[in-house]
């Protein structure tokens, strides 16, 4: 066995060849919108759109699919929409595919029109667990439309393993082909990633798809990346910079330069970062204590959002101890001992 070609202190074949096959989406406009209204300069939409086709990206979700009557127009960017218009002002001749987001209740599968007549390649629907049988429903009218589907049961965090039972009862009976562990709340670690893919896996179907959709409120994003990659993950999401509601997700350049494969160049990304920095630095998505604090309480982010537009002390202590003040208190799994 020889040595790592990157890191001379171990030895080559450490790794297994998993990462060679997951397929990478990447959702910067999709679920970076949250953080600025979906108002992107559409000259900077063009260029990722250019610029992730050029890395090898499999999938670019390109933003939401909302009906008009659950979302106001003249108050977000076009994509919370992604019309088809829109979407072909922006992409160019490309063989990755484009995506779009659907939330369960926002959206109609009158939203969507026949996949011959579309820019859109996947449909992927956000739902919680109580909500996955309209979810199932409204995959199913996409497929019968001619779309590839994906289900995101959000906030699995949140639910008892009874609860994640009963939703993977009704997706392995389903037809739709892939399915997320979706960290929304950023309060995972990779032994709970670990736990979930062979818990995903073996309770779907063979041919269904697993992949995540991580958060980094607590800076593990990248890390349960790997560690879903690892358990035979078919696709990870991850956005340029790590763009995404409150902490973000994970960094599609880390990704890409972790998978280190000859599909994938990671430059033309790296060549877009300082773009995102930018905006980055205005936005203030990213590593922020309130976030750590929501996440590690496996909380909604609101309310470090809330506190993250204060423009100058966002005071974390009383933040945390305002949270913290009713949270249950860690137990070990073995008994005291005398």
């Amino acid at each position: 066995m020889g040595l790592d070609y990157r890191v001379k202190c171990c030895p080559d074949g450490l790794m297994t060849d998993r990462r060679r096959n997951v397929r990478v989406l990447d959702c910067t406009i999709r679920d970076g919108g949250i953080c600025n209204e979906w108002l992107f300069d559409p000259q900077l939409v063009k260029r990722t759109f250019a610029a992730l086709s050029a890395a090898g990206v499999d999938i670019m979700e390109i933003g939401y699919r909302t009906s008009t009557d659950a979302a106001d127009p003249t108050k977000v960017g076009p994509w919370r929409f992604s019309g088809e218009d829109d979407i072909r002002r922006v992409a160019i001749e490309s063989n990755m595919k484009i995506a779009v987001m659907l939330d369960e209740g926002r959206a109609r599968i009158e939203d969507l029109r026949p996949k011959s007549e579309s820019m859109v390649d996947i449909v992927r629907v956000a739902t919680y667990a109580k909500d996955v049988e309209k979810a199932i429903e409204l995959l199913h009218g996409a497929q019968e439309l001619g779309y590839e589907t994906f289900c995101n049961v959000m906030a699995v965090s949140t639910c008892t393993p009874q609860e994640v039972d009963v939703f993977l009862d009704k997706l392995r009976d389903s037809r739709v082909e892939n399915v997320a562990v979706v960290d929304s709340f950023g309060a995972l670690y990779p032994h709970h990633v670990r736990y979930l893919i062979r818990k995903y896996k073996n309770w779907l179907r063979p041919g269904q798809n697993v992949g995540v959709h991580m958060h980094n409120n607590q800076q593990t994003a990248f890390a349960n990346t790997i560690a879903a990659i690892d358990e035979g993950a078919d696709f990870v999401d991850a956005t340029i910079n790590g763009m995404g509601r409150g902490a973000g997700n994970c960094p599609l350049e880390l990704l890409l330069m972790y998978l280190d494969d000859p599909r994938f160049d990671p430059r033309p990304v790296i060549d877009l970062v300082d773009d995102y920095v930018n905006l980055r630095d205005a936005l203030r998505w990213g590593y922020h204590l309130p976030y750590v604090v929501t996440g590690w309480l496996n909380l909604h982010p609101k309310a470090a959002i809330e506190r993250m537009k204060r423009e100058d002390r966002y005071e974390c202590l009383d933040f945390y101890e305002t949270l913290s003040r009713n949270r249950p208190r860690p137990t070990h799994h073995r008994a005291d001992r005398e």
